[in-house]
């Protein structure tokens, strides 16, 4: 391995790491590349935003509806819970793909300078992890020494095969555009039956879009999951359920201590 190559590899991890966002997983070797399909990078926060507004807000809507009051105030809390929710998510789901960013990247700092300072060390854990997947002999001395020659591959294998981390969900912009999007589509949903009707009969309709919503988002997670549509979509509408009865009782019982 070439002094000017890890020397390189080590000002880029410093200062232009977003070079190095190729350390990821080689899905394009793979003999039938679509059976990995790179759109789950985003469809677990789309997914966690849509059902998020759909759930909460609707469990919003049944409780405040449950204290018994009147139909503007119902349609006012829920809009307020749908942006208030939406920018909340977003902050959380940006704060959280920076959080990771920043720490994959100190990570891949770490493991170019232990590469420069302790390579015997780090040629001996890239040993001990293709040991322990069988290679043995000669022919595990081989495979050392062709990953240790090329430093990317390298550093490549100690951040994916050591560590366990990978830089496709380091996109704290991108992350939070999608969850606030996702939660205003899905939040918006149980709010808009209070536009047009009042008390249980909106909270019915609300009841009643939310769960041919959740049973859509179960299908389409299921695409990614190889879950059962069916019961994908079954579980969410029957966790719905359970939230709305909860919080609609705990209305009821606050909208009568509060009113005597």
């Amino acid at each position: 391995m070439g002094h000017t190559d890890l020397e390189r590899l080590e000002h880029d991890a410093q200062e232009h790491p977003e070079r190095l966002a190729d350390l990821g997983p080689d899905y394009e070797i793979e003999l039938q590349p679509q059976a990995h399909r790179t759109e789950g990078e985003w469809i677990r926060d789309a997914t966690f935003g849509a059902n998020d507004g759909l759930v909460s807000i609707l469990t919003l809507l049944a409780g405040v509806a449950g204290a018994a009051l009147d139909s503007s105030t119902v349609l006012i809390a829920g809009l307020a819970g749908l942006v208030a929710g939406a920018i909340s998510m977003a902050v959380g789901a940006y704060v959280s793909a920076k959080a990771y960013r920043s720490f994959y990247r100190a990570e891949l700092r770490r493991e170019v300078e232990e590469m420069r300072e302790k390579p015997e060390m780090e040629r001996e854990e890239i040993r001990e992890i293709y040991r322990e997947r069988g290679f043995e002999g000669k022919l595990l001395e081989q495979v050392v020494e062709t990953i240790t020659s090329n430093p990317r591959t390298w550093l490549k294998v100690m951040m994916s095969e050591e560590l366990g981390l990978s830089p496709s969900f380091g996109r704290p912009f991108g992350a939070a555009a999608v969850v606030f999007v996702a939660f205003l589509a899905g939040g918006v949903v149980p709010v808009v039956p209070f536009f047009f009707a009042t008390g249980l009969v909106a909270l019915a309709w609300a009841f009643g879009m939310t769960a041919v919503a959740l049973m859509l988002a179960g299908g389409a997670r299921s695409k990614y999951t190889g879950e059962r549509p069916l019961v994908a979509g079954l579980e969410l509408v029957a966790m719905a359920a359970i939230g709305v009865g909860a919080a609609h009782l705990i209305g009821r019982l606050v909208g009568v201590a509060i009113t005597g």
